[in-house]
Order: structure tokens, then sequence, then C-alpha cells
């Protein structure tokens, strides 16, 4: 009986407080208003940005009808929903929902619309009630509270929007000096060459929304028809595009604007499409950079016009995916009948035997997806598309790609005998997961040949600076200024990193300047010409024989390569998986290991027994490197059973919010006759977990904030000092790290880079 009166005296004590405190019907009314006013103006905001494409007029009418539409419909459902349940005042209640959620609705993800709708909502609200109460003289101690509670919410939600970012999880590890190869010596690829440059456009001339495709375009293309295509998207979506276009799916331009060496030629060409974009923001101007350095070192370089096939208004075209590669097919055929035209302008001027096809973003699967069709006679949707192409395509580029949103005949690309480099970077906001490597490991080599397989990634890079158009918002205002750009390269320096690696990798393969290759063999080769950051990179020829790349079996002790058999000893962790990526995996397998280093214990190991012959079978030789592909795991190892039951103490938990340090072990190549060992990190090191924060805001979700990201590190034999005919065994010893968790995609034999 005491419990339940001194209950009630509580309760009664709060409710005289809140009755004392509490604002009137005035600060109430004024409080919805606020509400209702910061949802109009965040619809006014979006109309802004929104670029329908018909003029802002039409913008701001289109935000406020469809405004209203949503909030009425919201209004109407709560309404009926809170009469139903009774409740005295339906319509101020449903006022004040109905704003919220409007207000979210311009955020766009529900995780963060609603916590931001919240938070400008409840300042508006306090400096409206706040107001209301000053005007009527009310409770003045409640009305400071909530004028200053209104302030700081509205200034902190200001501050949110309009300042940068901040540097949390962001890494200060660096490559030691110490294992640093000499720099190369060979010229500067970002350099302009010899060559004066000369720009023009070629298009259809039917392009009613750009002057310089539309009737007087300076050269005189066609347009091709993809209906077969497009089955499935009709109705009033494409018929507004094609009131906006001017053309319909029947009849897509092939339109793109050139830089050219000015000089008799031939010249090697490379075609450079770009990705997803609003497409009343024309996306291919911005490779005018690379057009401009490219053309002056001896190359025609083509930025091809796709924005017709991009989101807008009200969507994108449905299975717009594979179109992109096909219309860079049937821009090469242009080009082809142009050389052969004995009055065109660019008649005997191009090296149609010569050609890379470079994309970014969506264009970055493009290449691949027009790199699979070029050597397919039917589109593996749908065979009554017949492919004639089968064009000489040496090299892709794919900057930032997606992979996998188009999967022809529902299975990933694999691509063969081919030239492939991709560059993403690591806080890229909207592909934050670095799918070109996917692409990477679907490409083979079934035969000898000049082509090899590079990748690089790059701390601090995004998305959009690789294109001067995009800009370093990986996301379209308002819900782009909610991306994390404080971290962020300057675009100058990132597209420094894609003008030397797109330059160098063009020369490699079009002009045949092998001396180039070592700069995908190893990044530290060239880092005078990067700018200050991380990189990590993997490369790849056609010397390279797998010794293990786990994808064969489900046994641990088997490997790819025959014969050759695996144990492990000590290993707190030893499985085989797949590899992830932010959220979801990469679809193959890696294996993974973890260790503590005990010195008073014999250290873990991992070995990989060869049978007698490989070395015969591998003709290893003077020039034998072993090379692995290897990522650090942001991960303890797992502890035994029974230790990994006790309570993690407080110490144990600060050491995990540490940045991670670079994994190390020994290399030892066992012969009969003995072994040799050498540290990994006196080659190359491994950079440990490299974290990112791409939003201001962290409102959960299961993303991670870094993924495993690998590294090739390539060991000569010749540096051990054993015969390789003598090579019998090789055995990863963790003695250099006291803790660490590693993933191997890969371990084989190729030959040095010459």
């Amino acid at each position: 009986m005491k419990i339940r009166e001194r209950a009630r005296k509580a309760g009664g004590w709060l409710r005289d407080r809140w009755h004392a405190i509490k604002p009137g019907p005035e600060a109430a009314t004024a409080a919805r208003r606020a509400l209702a006013a910061v949802a109009l103006v965040h619809v006014l905001l979006v109309s802004f940005f929104l670029r329908l494409g018909f003029g802002f007029v039409v913008d701001v009418v289109f935000s406020l009808v469809a405004a209203a539409l949503i909030a009425l419909a919201v209004f109407v459902i709560l309404f009926l929903l809170i009469r139903l349940l009774r409740h005295r005042q339906p319509k101020r209640s449903a006022v004040v929902v109905a704003s919220l959620l409007l207000t979210a609705i311009v955020w766009g993800p529900p995780q963060i619309g609603l916590v931001l709708a919240a938070w400008i909502g409840a300042a508006a609200a306090a400096l409206a009630a706040a107001i209301a109460m000053w005007i009527i003289g009310e409770k003045k101690r409640v009305m400071a509270f909530l004028f200053l509670a209104g302030l700081a919410g509205g200034g902190g939600y200001i501050w949110m929007i309009a300042h940068d970012g901040s540097l949390d999880r962001l890494s200060k590890w660096k490559p030691p000096a110490a294992s640093m190869p000499p720099a190369l010596t060979i010229p500067n690829p970002t350099e302009r060459g010899p060559f004066p440059v000369k720009t023009t456009f070629y298009g259809a001339g039917t392009d009613i929304r750009r002057a310089e495709f539309g009737p007087r375009v300076a050269i005189r293309s066609r347009t091709v028809d993809a209906t077969e295509f497009f089955r499935d998207f009709e109705g009033w979506r494409r018929r507004i595009r094609k009131l906006y276009w001017g053309f319909d799916l029947d009849k897509l331009p092939l339109n793109a604007r050139v830089w050219y060496p000015d000089g008799p030629g031939p010249f090697p060409l490379a075609l450079i499409v770009h990705g997803n974009h609003n497409m009343v923001d024309f996306s291919d101007p911005g490779y005018g950079y690379l057009g401009e350095l490219m053309a002056s070192r001896g190359f025609i370089f083509v930025s091809i016009d796709e924005n017709f096939l991009n989101g807008g208004l009200f969507g994108e075209p449905e299975k717009q995916q594979p179109v992109r590669g096909w219309l860079l097919l049937e821009h090469l055929k242009l080009w082809r009948e142009w050389n052969g035209a004995g009055n065109h302008a660019f008649a005997g001027k191009v090296d149609v035997e010569r050609v890379a096809l470079l994309g970014h973003s969506r264009g970055g699967e493009a290449v691949a997806t027009a790199a699979l069709f070029n050597r397919l006679r039917h589109y593996p949707d749908n065979a009554n598309i017949r492919f004639d192409y089968g064009y000489p395509i040496r090299a892709l580029v794919a900057i930032a790609p997606v992979d996998g949103q188009y999967k022809p005949a529902g299975a990933h690309r694999w691509i063969d005998d081919i030239s492939y480099l991709t560059l993403h970077g690591s806080h890229d906001a909207d592909v934050s997961s670095f799918h070109g490597s996917r692409q990477w490991d679907h490409l083979r080599f079934s035969k000898p040949g000049p082509w090899f397989k590079a990748e690089l990634w790059s701390y601090r890079a995004n998305h959009g600076q690789f294109n001067t158009s995009w800009g370093k918002y990986d996301g379209s205002p308002p819900m782009g200024w909610m991306i994390n750009t404080r971290p962020l390269l300057s675009g100058e320096d990132q597209r420094r990193i894609s003008k030397t690696y797109i330059s160098a990798f063009l020369e490699a393969t079009l002009h045949d300047r092998t001396e180039y290759k070592s700069l995908f063999a190893d990044w530290r080769a060239g880092r005078h010409w990067l700018p200050e950051t991380i990189f990590i990179s993997r490369y790849r020829d056609t010397s390279y024989n797998p010794l293990a790349a786990y994808d064969e079996d489900a046994d641990l002790t088997t490997a790819t390569a025959p014969g050759v058999r695996i144990a492990g000893d000590r290993l707190l962790t030893w499985r085989e998986g797949r590899i992830p990526w932010r959220s979801g995996n990469r679809d193959y397998n890696g294996v993974f290991l973890g260790w503590k280093h005990n010195k008073d214990q014999p250290a873990a190991s991992y070995t990989l027994r060869l049978p007698e012959d490989a070395p015969a079978r591998w003709r290893m030789d003077a020039n034998t490197t072993l090379e692995f592909s290897i990522a650090a795991l942001d991960e303890d190892p797992k502890e035994p059973a029974g230790d990994n039951k006790k309570k993690k103490t407080k110490a144990g938990k600060e050491d995990q919010k540490k940045e991670r340090e670079s994994p190390d072990f020994t290399l030892q190549l066992i012969t009969p006759a003995g072994s040799k060992s050498l540290p990994l990190s006196r080659f190359q090191s491994v950079p440990p977990p490299l974290k990112e924060k791409l939003a201001k805001l962290h409102t959960g979700g299961d993303q991670k904030d870094w993924e495993p990201v690998f590294q090739t590190i390539r060991v000569p034999l010749s540096a051990f000092g054993i015969t390789p005919s003598q090579f019998r065994a090789l055995r990863l010893q963790f003695d250099r790290s006291q803790s660490a968790a590693i993933c191997i995609s890969a371990i084989g034999f190729g030959q040095e880079v010459q």
C-alpha cells in the first residue's frame, strides 16, 4: 500500500509540473504550422535540384503538386486511422505526422530521412512555440528554453548539411620506405605528347537538346534501332522521353565528341563512355582532360554520348545496361567504315587493329559487355538479335564500374585474352564496393600473349571526380549533402591518378610501350607520378600459373594445381569461403587464416607442398616469381574453444578501436637440402584494413566501414638463392605479427616483368 501511495503522489507531482510548464494552445498551433512550413521548404529545395529538363517552373510545379498529393494521401489515411482510435484531435495529429513524413521523403533512405525530419521538425516546432509564447507573454522561462533549444537544433541541422564531414576512421598508415623499389625513369605518362590536338563532334543530327549533335553537327553519323532490347519499356514514360529528346528507341543516335592528333596517322582508337547520371546533366564532356592528353600522345580519343539511356524523367529505360555495351560496338563499326571511306575526314587515320574501350560506372560494366558481345553471334537474352562484330579490341578500362547489373543469360561475364585495367576509390559513395575487382577475376588468359590485367584501389578517391562534370558529391542534392566529402582527394589529384594509369595502360597496350607494365606490376615504381595517398594494386599476366585459387572443391588440403597438398598447423582460423564486400560477397572464394604468435611456442604455419615435377611443369627459372593476392581483415583470430567465453576487458575493447597494423609473416622455401626464409615485408607490405566513413550520419545497417582489398605481392625466387629445380614446398610461417587475420585469394607462379 505504501508503494502505491508513493507512486500516486509521484504521478500527481509530475502532472502538476507538466501543467506548470505546458505551452498553451497558441504555441501548439505555431509548432504545427512550423512543421508544415519545414515540409514546404524541403519540397521547394527538391524542386530547385530536380531538373526534369523542361525548365525550372515545371520542376517547381511538379514538386508542389506531387508533394500536395502525397501529403493529402498521408493526411487522409492518418486522419481516418486516428479517428477510428477515437483520438480527440485527429486533424491536428494528422498534420504533424504528414509534415514529418513529407520532410523525411525528401531525404530518400528512411533510416536517414526519419532522423533528419525528427531533428529539424523538433527544432522548428520549438522555435515557433517559443515565438508564440513570447508574443502572448506566457511562461517566459519555458519560452526561453524552447527558443534556445530550437536555435541550437536548427543551427546544428544547417551545420550538418553545410559542413564537409569529418576525418573519422581515416587511416594514418603509410607503406614503409625501406622496401620501396627504384622509381621508374621512363617519361611521365601524364606529360603532353608531341601532337597538336584538334576537336570535333559527330552525330545523327536528331538531338533537339544539344546543338553540337543537332542538325548542324560537324560530322554526320546515323541512328540505330534498339527496340528489340526494350520490348518491356512502353507507356507514358517512353513517350515523355521521346518528347524530351526528339527521338525514340528505334532511332538512337550515334553521337560523340572527338579529340584527335593533328597528323597523318594512322592512330590507335580509344572510346570512352560515361555511366548513369541525371540525363539532363550531360556526362560526356567530363572526360575532356583525358581526351586532350591522349590525343596529344597520338590516340584518337572519343567520348560517347549515351545520356539518353540515363536516369531522369521518372526513371530510366528498363534493361538499358546491355544496350550501353552494344552501342559501343556500333560506334566501332562506324569508325571502321569512316577509315575505309576515301572521302571522309578520318579516312586512313584510324589504326583499326589497335582499339581500346573505356567506361566509367555503368560504362565500366558496358565495356566488359561490349567485349563479350564482340565475340558472340547472338544477344544472350534474345537470339533474334544477331551480332556480327569480331573487332580486334585489345584493351578495356573500367573506372569505378558496377558489375552484375547486367548478367548475360543470368551469369557473370567471362572474358578471354584481352588486357583489362580497373580503377576504384575507397570513398566511392555510389558504387561503394570494388565491383571491378570481380570482373578482374572473371577475365582469363587461355594462351600466351601480350595481355595483362591490373587493378588500382586509391584511398580517399570517390566516384564522381573521375568525371569533371560530376564533382565531389556522389549523389544529387539534397541527399548528396549527407555524404562525407572531407577526406576526399582534390579533383585534380584524383584525376592525376586516372591520367597516369590510363595513359600508361594505353601506351602499353596500343603503342606497345611495354616499359610501362612495371607501373601495373607495382604501383610504387610510379609513386613520383601519383598524389600522396595509399594505393592497393593487383597484377597478373599470361605467364601466371595458379597454385591455389580456392575454388576447386571443399577440401582444405587440396589446391587448384594437381598434386599440390596443403597443411595448416596451430592456426586459430583456417577456412575457405566467399570473400566479402561491404555488403554481400564477391561470388568467389579465398582462404581465411588467423593466428596469435607466442614466442615461447612454435609459430603457426600454412604449407603448400609441391609435386616433384612442379619446377619442370611450370618451367621455373631465374625469372620465376611467387605471386600472392593478400588482404588484411578487420577481425581478431578466433580463440580456441573454451577461451571465447571469457568476457572482454575494458582495455580489450579499447584495443579494438585502434588502427590495426600491417600483417607480416615469413616466407620459407623448402628444398631437399634445407630451407631459405625471408620476411614478406622485404618485398611489399600488406596494407592494414583501411576504414572509410562515407556518410556524415551513421544510422545503422549491415554495410561495413571496410572491405578486403587484395594486394599482389611478387617475390622473385632468385631472392632466396635457391635452385628452382629443387623447390619442393612453400611455407607461410606466422612468426612476425603477434596477431592477425588475412585472406588469400590466389597463390601462383609468374615471370618478372621485363
